[in-house]
């Protein structure tokens, strides 16, 4: 039995930290809400009035540090680099506190700067752990420690931000964290395997426990990305959990995932030929009929690069696992296409790890055509399908067997 999703019913329901009285209780609402404690005192009609006499007295600088880190916060979306200048300021007004660090930290990300990220997020745990604890924060603290190798650390913060994903201001952003919790949990089960675990078969036939268990925390996520409204990254979703499915050896399951991928993508081609063909009878020329041909041949290219696309890889924990969900969205419709996205993943590291059984298995299913209907190679032989591996370095695969270029 799969422990996937009574292991996320438990992330679900357990909470971050265990808050003590009153004082905690309002300290988690003033994170939570992405205001830093000493700010909070100026928040309601506060903020109407101006700071008050005893709030000068105090800190006559506090005014001006809140409105930095106030509008610093509204600049990361879309001006990071101000949003940095915004946070140094505040932190020169009035130094040793967290949320300028914070400040600071998301925006280095924003800007592409993972490691000067992690090093100010650390130092904003150290004056103040619960500076972190707002989900979009959290979220950007998740990221920067995944892109600067700290695994572990990673994920353990995934697995305190899913609970509060729901915070989240859209439906893309809360799939996008399950995104990339799934394949982080996947690149850990990677890593977990022993040196030798890529002659094994794959983790559902005789995998360790360990291996087991973050595919099944993976597949949770992913379930559960799915099982909500639909977004943006439906697909990528849809994709990931039947990668996720194979390599955990239930290739029912993924297949059945992949099924409704393959009807999109066949709808898509069948009106790209209908097109085509009320323009060749409208033409009715017989010069046109072979520029009607190309036509389609080099639409049905399209289609195949189309088909392959992805909506972001930014959740990608591994990223040759991209040629893998490229190559299951192509197998059944584009399967020329596919062969060559698993050839080029298996000439890669992906053939050097954990998952490269479970990815041979699969191209060599589609070499003898034993992936069901519905496959077509690319048309023509000579478009952007065929083209694929020599444009990832990796030799010409062979053609399909499962019927000739049209």
């Amino acid at each position: 039995m799969h422990l996937g999703p009574l292991l996320l019913m438990a992330l679900l329901a357990f909470p971050l930290a265990a808050h003590a009285g009153q004082a905690g209780e309002l300290v988690a609402a003033a994170a939570a809400a992405g205001r830093p404690p000493e700010c909070s005192a100026r928040s309601g009609r506060a903020i109407a009035r101006g700071p008050t006499v005893w709030e000068r007295a105090r800190a006559p600088e506090l005014p001006r540090y809140c409105d930095l880190l106030a509008r610093g916060q509204a600049q990361l979306g879309g001006d990071a680099a101000a949003a940095r200048e915004s946070a140094r300021l505040a932190d020169k007004i009035l130094p040793g506190h967290a949320a300028p660090q914070v400040l600071l930290a998301r925006a280095d990300l924003a800007l592409g700067s993972p490691e000067d990220a992690a090093r100010a997020f650390e130092q904003a745990r150290r004056i103040d752990p619960r500076s972190v604890e707002d989900p979009q924060t959290m979220h950007d603290l998740a990221r920067a420690l995944a892109r600067t190798g700290k695994r572990d650390e990673a994920m353990a913060t995934y697995r305190a931000l899913v609970p509060r994903i729901d915070l989240l201001g859209t439906a893309d952003q809360r799939a996008l964290v399950l995104l990339e919790a799934a394949h982080l949990s996947m690149a850990a089960a990677g890593a977990a395997s022993p040196a030798g675990a890529a002659a094994r078969p794959p983790a559902g036939a005789h995998g360790d426990a360990a291996l087991r268990g973050d595919l099944d925390e993976a597949i949770a996520y992913l379930r559960e990305a799915r099982l909500r409204a639909q977004t943006q990254l439906a697909r990528d979703v849809t994709l990931s959990l039947a990668l996720a499915l194979d390599r955990a050896g239930d290739k029912a399951q993924a297949d059945a995932a992949l099924e409704g991928e393959a009807a999109v993508v066949e709808a898509g081609r069948l009106r790209v030929d209908r097109e085509a063909a009320r323009g060749e009878a409208a033409r009715g020329r017989a010069d046109d009929r072979h520029a009607g041909a190309a036509a389609r041949a080099h639409a049905a290219d399209d289609l195949a690069s189309a088909a392959a696309r992805l909506r972001t890889v930014e959740y990608l924990a591994v990223p040759e696992d991209r040629l893998a969900l490229e190559a299951l969205a192509l197998e059944r419709t584009v399967s020329e296409a596919a062969i060559a996205r698993w050839e080029a993943y298996l000439s890669g590291a992906g053939g050097q790890g954990p998952w490269a059984p479970a990815a041979r298995a699969r191209l060599d299913a589609l070499r003898r055509g034993a992936l069901g209907g519905g496959h077509r190679p690319a048309r023509g032989g000579t478009g952007a399908a065929a083209r694929a591996p020599r444009e990832r370095g990796a030799a010409q695969p062979p053609r399909a067997t499962t019927g000739g270029a049209r």
